[in-house]
């Protein structure tokens, strides 16, 4: 028997060192103890979250119902502690344990390694493949942005991509035991629109694949193969099912489920409506970020459309960049006529540096000139086993992600395909071209490399092909007049400097803190119109657009310049080799140096030591304990809510939620009946009836840079018994009746519940009902009237609560569109609600069982392996 070679694990050691070293370099505040990532995104998340932590530390239970959102909603949409599961323990493992944000870039290069090493590729091939996938811009945009679960999901596709390959090798076992694994393990990072991302590369590997092995005549394999991708599949749903079936379930209730269309609503005229609703998101909603036609050569030229606005804050001082140098035309405009600081002027000019047709972006999608280009080069070269499928995935990634700038075939897309109508900001589906650029890229880089003869015909067709989206990018810079505003910044600006704040500094950094959401072809004509009543303010305004517009100009050209020097050096190692000046070592080495130069250079653009902060500060600024928070927290009633103004939109942050049971927050999947009434009684100028029976006590408001809380006497408590019912019939007409009613006294009811209301008097004066119990997932009253009556209590209805009175289970109808009712009887009685769902139940029994079946699947996959590998060494 021979001993274990060393010698063969010391490649893979390497690969996992480098990628190690640079994750480390390229992220190294992260290893300051002191030191935290700041991450919008997650900072919502801890709002979400908070007090379901604390209360299971307080109790050991994680509550299944949440309070301090949007009146209340299924707390396993926000965190989620679906009992022991030893398989996912795996997680930590692949990332070392390594701190955010090393971990994300080293579990991205590990999987696409992995992936590589499936592809049959030398290890040196893989690791360029590697850092090319991990590096790409979109990745430390959304790590910036607190996007952590679809950075994570997306750094295992590669993974599951390489033990499906396996599969298709042969490795039945290997292939099949990994496939589940790393399937298991993408879909429990909880990001279903990466997962049915990565579906779709799959579905177009695994045809191409099958037609091969059909051709071949190896029906057997074809089917083997079919049969066991589709159970690792399954193994890797079922192994997520306290996720993915809770998920599922609440998505049919949630506004991805359908949005209520009032009479009028010309953004919906399109949508197909069933009862009164869509049948899933709005395209109006879904469409909001879609990539425009030309945007789409940011895959090689990332200023083509600017850089987005990125904004970081460090030491209470904001930033902004991509930014523009000192010597920039906008730049020297600002200074010089506002009297700005130079770094002011810098800080407000970057604002405006992206002019393309999503409402905001934090940055373009750059996968890297080199990539592009060898990418290019891989589809001539190539044989025809792997370059098709990529090139079809890639195309459909990047229609996709065209949105409403390509209606017809999205729109079809939207409408047709299965589960497509759930998912929003289709501009994700980048991802497809970001994993599977780098994959022919490789190959390419790869296959020459184990040659000795070259088909130079074929290099010189992908030269010209590069060559034509050169000539089309020149095309587009002369053609262009990089002109497309927003004017909602616009009036912003007007708003700020017709105020008469003393110092433009205080201006300035006003509008830094300004996001602006929508897009306007109209430029800054008025901009200066109210600045020092100045006669020039005009002609002011179209000089800054002229400058602002040669700066746009000179930084996609010099984008255009930086990726011909890149392609030029790259294509210049590959004559050498080809021409046996190097050898195949010092060309892969040499161009996973060039493309770590392009790709991280520009990833440090959104990702570096300004995106760190003190952990102190952090917890500090982003949660403060205001005099508003302590007078309301002081209130002795168990339980009411708050209404935030103080925060920006009350509907789109979680900060009052961190410590009060709020009617706002932040979800993008929010119930759709609470999504509906934010868009139509609680948006703008909110229905105060609606704000009394949704027990709102207190409003939080900002007075002269301080936030105050004040108090609504009118706010109706947890529960009340009404005078009438007053029934509609579908959800407009229940929606429009909450436009003038009494929530005291009547309640509105749809016509579908009259039979579980039944025959009810108007309660008298006498009649009470009190909460005496609170605790999330179980709520108790006492109730005392002298007729049969209809209470209405303040909590949000949802299917899977359910009611007893006197112990005896009783039927919950839906009342003033979002709250829960009874009818109780005349008499003294107990009523309990409590939140079981099934699904919660069921499905964490057989996430578990699952888990600890893969684990036995790995070990006896193990040991398979270990058998098979003594058996051909004693054979030899």
């Amino acid at each position: 028997m021979k001993s274990f070679s060393f010698k063969s694990l010391l490649p893979h050691l390497i690969a996992i060192g480098v990628f190690l070293v640079i994750a480390v370099v390229v992220c190294k505040p992260a290893l300051e103890s002191d030191t935290v990532l700041k991450r919008s995104d997650m900072t919502v998340w801890h709002g979400m979250s908070h007090q379901s932590l604390e209360h299971e530390k307080a109790t050991g239970v994680m509550p299944l119902w949440v309070t301090n959102m949007f009146g209340g909603m299924p707390g396993y949409q926000i965190a989620l502690n679906g009992g022991t599961n030893p398989f996912l323990q795996l997680d930590g493992v692949f990332k070392l344990w390594l701190p955010v944000p090393i971990s994300y870039f080293f579990l991205s290069c590990i999987c696409f390694y992995f992936m590589g090493i499936c592809f049959r590729m030398r290890n040196v091939s893989a690791i360029f493949g590697a850092l090319a996938f991990a590096y790409c811009s979109y990745n430390p945009i959304i790590i910036t942005a607190g996007h952590e679960t679809k950075m994570l999901a997306l750094a295992y596709c590669p993974a599951v991509i390489g033990g499906c390959l396996l599969i298709f090798r042969k490795k039945y076992l290997l292939g099949f035991t990994l496939a589940a694994v790393f399937t298991s393990l993408q879909i429990a990072q909880g990001h279903q629109q990466i997962s049915y991302y990565l579906f779709l590369i799959l579905l177009a590997m695994g045809v191409s694949q099958l037609i091969r092995t059909f051709k071949a005549k190896e029906t057997k394999h074809a089917l083997t193969s079919a049969s066991l991708l589709v159970i690792a599949g399954l193994i890797g749903i079922l192994l997520n099912a306290v996720t993915l079936f809770t998920t599922y379930d609440y998505t049919k209730e949630s506004k991805r489920g359908g949005q209520l269309v009032m009479p009028g609503d010309e953004s919906k005229k399109e949508e197909k409506v069933v009862d009164g609703k869509t049948t899933g998101l709005s395209k109006e909603y879904a469409f909001q970020w879609s990539y425009g036609k030309l945007e789409t050569m940011s895959l090689m030229f990332p200023g083509i459309m600017g850089y987005g606005n990125h904004q970081a804050e460090r030491d209470n001082e904001f930033y902004y960049f991509p930014q523009l140098g000192e010597e920039a035309n906008a730049v020297s405009f600002i200074s010089e006529k506002l009297g700005a600081p130079v770094d002011q002027a810098q800080q407000f000019a970057s604002q405006s540096l992206y002019w393309g047709d999503q409402p905001f972006t934090n940055g373009p999608v750059y996968l890297g000139a080199i990539v592009c280009f060898l990418f290019l080069m891989s589809l001539f070269y190539l044989d025809g086993e792997h370059k098709w499928w990529l090139l079809v995935a890639s195309i459909l990634g990047i229609l996709l992600a065209m949105g409403s700038n390509l209606p017809s075939f999205n729109y079809f897309m939207f409408d047709y395909f299965p589960f497509y109508n759930k998912f929003r900001a289709v501009t994700m589906s980048l991802v497809i071209p970001q994993i599977l650029f780098p994959i022919g890229a490789a190959l390419f880089l790869d296959k020459l490399a184990k040659e000795e003869v070259f088909d130079w015909k074929k290099l010189k067709m992908g030269a010209i092909a590069t060559a034509v989206v050169f000539i089309a990018a020149l095309g587009i810079y002369g053609t262009s007049d990089f002109a497309n505003e927003n004017r909602q910044r616009t009036n912003k600006f007007n708003e700020i400097v017709s105020s008469g704040a003393a110092d433009i500094n205080v201006k300035l950094e006003e509008l830094n803190r300004t996001e602006a959401p929508q897009k306007d072809n109209q430029v800054y004509e008025s901009m200066f119109s109210n600045i020092a009543q100045s006669p020039t303010a005009a002609a002011d305004a179209r000089a800054y657009v002229t400058a602002l517009r040669k700066d746009r100009a000179g930084l996609f050209l010099g984008d255009i310049g930086k990726s011909f020097l890149y392609i030029l050096l790259t294509a210049a190692l590959i004559f050498a080799y080809c021409k046996k000046y190097v050898n195949a070592k010092i060309l892969l080495i040499g161009a996973i140096t060039l493309t770590l130069v392009d790709q991280v250079s520009f990833a440090l653009k959104y990702l570096n030591e300004k995106s760190y902060g003190s952990k102190e500060a952090y917890e500090a600024d982003e949660f403060p304990l205001t005099a508003a928070d302590r007078m309301i927290l002081a209130d002795k009633d168990p339980n009411f809510r708050v209404y935030d103004l103080a925060n920006g939109s009350p509907f789109e942050n979680s900060k009052a939620a961190y410590y009060h049971k709020s009617i706002g927050g932040n979800h993008a999947a929010k119930m759709g009946i609470y999504d509906d009434l934010i868009a139509h009684q609680l948006s703008g100028q909110p229905n105060f009836q609606v704000l009394n029976m949704l027990n709102t006590k207190y409003i939080m408001q900002r007075q002269d840079k301080e936030v105050v809380a004040s108090k609504n006497d009118q706010a109706l408590g947890n529960a009340w018994f009404v005078k009438a019912v007053n029934y509609v019939k579908g959800p407009v007409a229940e929606m429009t009746a909450l436009n003038n009613f009494n929530a005291r006294d009547t309640a509105i009811v749809d016509e579908s519940f009259k039979t579980i209301v039944g025959t009810i008097s108007p309660a008298d004066s006498t009649a009470s009902i009190k909460q005496t119990s609170f605790d999330n997932d179980k709520i108790t009253y006492e109730s005392n009237s002298s007729t049969t009556s209809a209470a209405i209590f303040s909590e949000v209805y949802y299917k899977d609560w359910s009611a007893t009175i006197d112990g005896k289970p009783v039927s919950i109808f839906k009342a003033n569109y979002v709250l829960r009712g009874l009818t109780i009887p005349a008499g003294k009685h107990s009523i309990v609600f409590e939140f079981k769902p099934k699904v919660f139940t069921t499905s964490k029994l057989i996430s578990q069982v699952t888990g600890w079946g893969l684990i036995g699947l790995i070990l006896f996959c193990i040991f398979a392996e270990w058998k098979n590998r003594n058996k051909k060494q004693v054979s030899a």
